[in-house]
């Protein structure tokens, strides 16, 4: 639809500029240095599209969004290339800018847009017939269960969600779902989301408390599916979370994260230029560190990442070969395994600089929650439960935790530094990654790393 709309756009650009009324298709194609120029459009919306999230999360898109997102995207792709390419070429009258600047946003939105209200509308078509839909896990057997099965079989249209069946969570319940449907109980939860391939999971077990929810996220969480949740009166009432409504079903999304698509995307580019860039600018740093520590300057720690998922963490070596054998251990100011090269590192945060080919990688972001080995993770759920919530997003260089509080030195501390990467979720936003990066350089700069 892009290359179509350019090669229109040229054809008209062309008649006006010989002043003819008579078309060739000849006209539709580039000259010269816009050969270069024709092949390269389309990537160049497929990369903005991306950028604006139209391809984030395809199924659960509205209509009233997508035609703000195709306008907004096409006015700003065609504002980029209007500058770009178009203002330059010599016209005998500066209208003729203006009107293909005008022409440029009437048919790439035209084309863009026809195309995918078509395609939405047929999807949506299958989804109502139920011909394509998500696999979809309940968790519970009891009342609350069986009404939300009731509800979602007794609406008109297909809300896409193909209940496969439930999981008895707790032995006390009673059954009141169809018995045939029962896929087994909690210890089995993993399994049966894998053998029926479920991408949704909603939780309406009987009176459930908030430590079984964070524990229930997770079990869930490492496998990366969706979970909702069917919330309580007084959660409804005080209006207290985010609702995700099906078809007059409350669903409350556990597993969302506060950003738009468009931030989500957004950051994860910035992630990579600014990591790529951080890397250029630092290889001096690099190369001195890599000659100074000695044997083994970089090592390896495994840590637990987004979803649960573990991954390989890279930091210049700060202490002695072998500081630590078969158990854990945290480290302190005092910490006598500490190289005096490697507290000047800790000092400003330099022993972190490796972990930019970690952003990289996709296993980490510069803003995220700082991440921990799994041992002492289940030390720290033990005290803070909702610990679990923070593996939503991918762990960070810097955090809110760590510009607040700074290292840890016990698991009492990472629970409180934790305190703070949760605010960080609620409130997760680009502008603040940019105070949490300008706050992280102030305290490289005075050395207020230790």
């Amino acid at each position: 639809m892009a290359l179509l709309a350019w090669a229109i756009l040229n054809g008209i650009r062309t008649m006006a500029a010989l002043r003819t009324d008579e078309f060739s298709y000849l006209f539709l194609l580039p000259e010269y240095n816009a050969k270069i120029v024709y092949p390269l459009i389309p990537f160049f919306w497929f990369f903005l599209h991306w950028m604006s999230g139209y391809y984030n999360d395809v199924w659960f898109k509205s209509r009233v969004s997508e035609l703000v997102t195709t306008i907004l995207t096409t006015i700003i792709g065609s504002t980029i290339l209007f500058f770009l390419i178009i203002v330059d070429d010599a016209v005998s009258d500066y209208s003729v800018y203006l009107q293909s600047y005008f022409t440029l946003i009437g048919l790439q939105f035209t084309f863009t847009y026809t195309a995918r209200l078509a395609i939405t509308v047929k999807s949506a078509e299958r989804i109502n017939k139920g011909e394509i839909g998500f696999n979809t896990l309940i968790l519970g057997v009891g009342e609350k269960a069986a009404k939300l099965y009731k509800d979602l079989l007794s609406t008109p249209k297909s809300t896409g969600y193909i209940v496969k069946g439930f999981v008895n969570m707790e032995s006390s319940t009673e059954i009141k779902v169809p018995h045939n449907k029962v896929l087994g109980t909690g210890k089995e939860l993993l399994e049966i989301i894998g053998e029926f391939s479920v991408s949704q999971v909603i939780i309406a077990v009987e009176n459930i408390t908030d430590k079984k929810i964070y524990s229930i996220i997770g079990t869930v969480g490492q496998t990366g599916v969706g979970i909702k949740f069917i919330p309580s009166k007084y959660h409804l009432v005080t209006g207290s979370v985010k609702l995700d409504t099906i078809y007059g079903i409350p669903m409350i999304d556990l597993s969302a994260i506060k950003m738009n698509d468009w931030e989500v995307n957004f950051k994860r580019f910035f992630d990579i230029a600014l990591s790529v860039l951080a890397i250029i600018l630092l290889s001096p740093l690099y190369v001195f560190f890599f000659i100074a520590v000695g044997k083994k300057p970089i090592y390896s720690q495994e840590r637990v990442g987004q979803h649960g998922r573990i991954f390989s963490i890279y930091k210049f070596r700060s202490m002695i070969l072998n500081a630590e054998t078969d158990t854990p251990m945290l480290s302190s100011n005092d910490d006598p395994r500490i190289t005096r090269l490697g507290r000047f590192m800790r000092k400003y945060r330099l022993d972190e600089l490796p972990q930019f080919f970690n952003v990289i990688n996709g296993d980490m972001s510069l803003v995220g929650p700082r991440p921990e080995r799994q041992y002492y993770v289940e030390q720290i759920v033990k005290l803070a439960p909702y610990y679990y919530m923070l593996q939503n997003v991918k762990p960070g260089i810097t955090s809110w935790g760590m510009v607040k509080f700074g290292y840890a030195n016990t698991v009492e501390q990472m629970v409180e530094r934790a305190s703070y990467d949760m605010l960080y979720l609620e409130n997760a936003s680009l502008l603040l990654d940019l105070k949490i990066m300008i706050y992280t350089v102030k305290t490289i700069c005075t050395g207020k790393g230790m």
